[in-house]
């Protein structure tokens, strides 16, 4: 099962985003249309993918009720991604009444067993103090798990960490370090926030062209602050290329020269 990247909730003054609300919206997704039938030996695994079926209405008709008993069914075996989706069916009121006590009990059965997506979820919810006090070291380390098994977005908030000083010691390198991991599986706002160490040159020398090098990677992407941060660029006089694209939400497709020319 894939989960799909989690909508913004915090904006720092100096990165795009820090963490994230909705932890994770309508992301059950079936791994084959071929649905199974179940017995008495059926296995947890076998129970939970029915109950993926039933969520996406794949082969059969969408019924979140049945989906939510299946997967209850399936995480009572201990089933740790079963257990990650009951959570998140009572953090976003799925089937049933929401209840971010019963999400976060659920959350952390699959974290402590090792899942990442949950590991995540509950880094979220101590920072934003759901259902628990506020706890950056608890924040930190349960990102930090889920960053050392390779999520993307659990990377990209460690390095937030480090660059705010949030629960840690800020050490601009380890941000670069954890960035740079979220940004190499392509997560646009990782580039953008390693153009931004290089711009002002936060545990970086200052280069304006390798900040551009990963603004233009966020913005190909649809990154409305990095083309805004590429445009402050040159006309700030930092680096000059009259054919970069400027991009926008309407997308104009407007190259810096042509606004120059209108402003003229």
């Amino acid at each position: 099962m894939y989960q799909r990247k989690i909508t913004p909730l915090i904006q720092s003054l100096l990165l795009v985003t820090l963490f994230s609300s909705g932890l994770m919206a309508a992301a059950c997704s079936a791994e084959s249309s071929n649905t199974p039938i179940l017995s008495n030996q059926s296995t947890p695994a076998e129970i939970y993918e029915l109950g993926l079926a039933y969520y996406e209405g794949n082969s059969v008709p969408q019924d979140y009720e049945k989906s939510f008993s299946l997967f209850k069914r399936a995480a009572d075996q201990d089933y740790a991604p079963a257990k990650y989706d009951l959570g998140t069916m009572y953090y976003e009121g799925i089937a049933v009444e929401k209840d971010y006590k019963k999400a976060f009990k659920w959350f952390q059965q699959a974290a402590n067993q090792g899942y990442s997506k949950a590991q995540f979820n509950l880094g979220v919810m101590y920072h934003e103090g759901i259902t628990v006090e506020k706890d950056d070291l608890k924040t930190f380390k349960w990102l930090q798990r889920s960053a050392n098994q390779g999520d993307a977005d659990a990377q990209h908030h460690i390095g937030v960490m480090y660059h705010e000083g949030i629960g840690v010691e800020q050490d601009y390198k380890k941000a670069m370090q954890w960035y740079t991991k979220a940004a190499d599986q392509g997560l646009d706002v990782a580039q953008f926030n390693i153009g931004d160490l290089y711009e002002h040159g936060y545990g970086v020398p200052q280069d304006y062209d390798k900040a551009f090098e990963w603004y233009k990677k966020a913005a190909d992407q649809g990154n409305q602050e990095a083309s805004n941060r590429i445009g402050r660029l040159v006309m700030n006089g930092k680096i000059d290329d009259k054919d970069i694209v400027i991009y926008s939400t309407q997308e104009t497709g407007l190259t810096l020269g042509d606004i120059e020319k209108m402003s003229q």
